[in-house]
């Protein structure tokens, strides 16, 4: 009789007392010798598996040892199985881990994390705006005169980190100038840091002096009522300053009107000028007291001309005319210069961009800004208030600054290299 059926015959209990101790007996051995096995490798325990001395020192018979043998190699195939098996579970939790780790986690980083790639909106030609491309557009509009830029290209690197080139679509100087940089868990890199250094916030000759007062900017300094931080102190002085600048350039000119104005009033100003200048922004009180309370961003402003459109799409119903110059059709542009024109609509368009930038906390921090609870605040104040305009900043040349420096309006000119 064969072993196994030997042991069918112990399983039904239909052996004889001696042949069940037996059995019993031989069981016990075998369970030694599998955990004698398991601790072995496999190849081991198949070499070594001929001769096996028990306990007892017996040797086994012929029959025995081929029974030994045979229960051995069933041993041996059950572990083999499992340990395949084992092995199988195991390659596919790696593979499952390893998985995650590159496709699944860097995206799961990355939510918490300024997303500048993020698409916010397609247009009417499939073109799509990103993030940072519209935070972009209206932070350099609402502080950046003559940094206009609203072409961002992303590539994402996973684990909230970024490639960012932030692209000029147009220049006064002639020349581009292209910024690369990353955007590493909500820090800007870029490998040119100076690209958007915001303007002295004197730079305009209003700065810390009283708005309220109902007279000109000469006559507070010339009475010495507030502290005049700005240079030059005197249309003269700044005539002087003009003429040492080239003929044949373009300069970003910052200037600071010797009184408040209404926006109408503005508007009627620069259209005196609108042939000779490009770029005009228009620079309003946003705050009460001063120009700048502690904490308050200085000089915010929104561009009444502009010599680029752009071809960005947003949430139009939450904020309708974020970004005047985006528009499908080029024959629109007259229109919005029109419409620009209108204290009340440029008042709701230039609030509405504040209300925007107060909820881009993430970008804000990015730009070294503080919270953009102060953009919501000047929202509020020109909602209430209207415009009344300090100051504006448009490119022109050295003879024009000098016609415009000759104004009454105008108590001086600021200038610097134009982009």
């Amino acid at each position: 009789m064969k072993y196994h059926e030997l042991l069918e015959l112990y399983k039904k209990k239909e052996l004889s007392e001696e042949q069940r101790e037996m059995v019993e007996q031989d069981i016990e051995r075998y369970e030694a010798i599998s955990e004698y096995l398991f601790e072995k490798e496999e190849e081991n325990i198949l070499q070594d598996s001929g001769e096996i001395q028990y306990e007892s020192g017996m040797q086994l018979t012929k029959k025995e040892k081929n029974a030994a043998d045979d229960f051995t190699k069933r041993v041996n195939r059950a572990i083999r199985r499992a340990f395949l098996k084992m092995g199988a579970a195991v390659c596919a939790v790696t593979l499952v881990v390893v998985l995650l780790i590159l496709f699944v986690l860097p995206n799961i980083v990355s939510n918490f994390y300024y997303d500048p790639g993020r698409i916010v909106s397609e247009n009417n030609y499939g073109g799509t705006t990103n993030q940072m491309s519209l935070d972009l557009a209206v932070y350099t509009e609402l502080a950046l005169p003559g940094t206009y830029r609203d072409d961002v290209q992303v590539e994402d690197r996973g684990y909230g980190n970024y490639d960012i080139t932030i692209y000029q679509s147009v220049s006064r100087s002639g020349e581009f100038h292209h910024v690369a940089g990353r955007v590493e868990k909500n820090t800007l890199r870029l490998y040119d840091p100076n690209l958007f250094n915001i303007s002295a916030s004197n730079v305009f000759g209003w700065f810390q002096m009283n708005m309220d007062y109902d007279g000109t900017l000469t006559q507070l300094a010339e009475n010495s009522q507030g502290d005049l931080f700005y240079t030059p102190e005197s249309n003269e002085q700044s005539a002087e300053y003009l003429n040492l600048l080239d003929d044949n350039k373009y300069y970003l000119a910052y200037v600071t009107l010797d009184k408040i104005l209404s926006y109408d009033d503005f508007i009627s100003f620069t259209e005196n000028y609108s042939e000779q200048t490009a770029d005009i922004w228009c620079v309003p009180r946003t705050a009460e007291d001063s120009h700048m309370p502690v904490g308050r961003p200085a000089n915010l402003g929104f561009y009444i001309q502009r010599g680029q459109s752009s071809m960005l799409e947003w949430d139009r119903e939450k904020y309708p005319d974020l970004i005047l110059w985006s528009f499908d059709d080029l024959s629109e542009w007259d229109e919005a210069e029109e419409k620009i024109k209108d204290e009340t609509f440029a008042a709701e368009h230039f609030a509405v961009m504040l209300d925007y930038m107060s909820e881009q906390d993430e970008f804000l921090g990015m730009m070294g800004e503080r919270a953009g609870e102060k953009y919501a605040e000047a929202a509020d104040y020109i909602r209430e208030n209207g415009l009344q305009v300090y100051g504006f900043a448009c490119v022109a040349d050295k003879e024009t600054l000098l016609e415009m420096n000759g104004e009454e309006a105008v108590f001086g000119i600021r200038t610097e290299d134009v982009d």
